[in-house]
């Protein structure tokens, strides 16, 4: 007896579009993204954090890094 292949399909990420702040380039963003997420525009090479997903939308704003305060 000839076992059969499995014949489900690969699973498919859906991608949502983004576009960066600085250099209008588009993204796809994958559907399994989470708000919070880091990711890197592949023009500019910003460094971009998801702030909202809403509807296959996907806001971004330049990550930012807040320094110390050492109380000075």
């Amino acid at each position: 007896m000839i076992k059969q292949a499995n014949s489900n399909p690969p699973e498919v990420k859906v991608m949502n579009k983004a576009k960066c702040p600085d250099c209008d380039a588009e993204l796809d963003v994958p559907s399994d993204t989470e708000k919070g997420e880091i990711l890197s525009c592949p023009g500019c090479g910003l460094e971009l954090e998801v702030k909202k997903i809403q509807g296959g939308c996907v806001d971004l704003q330049e990550l930012t890094i807040e320094g110390e305060d050492w109380g000075e």
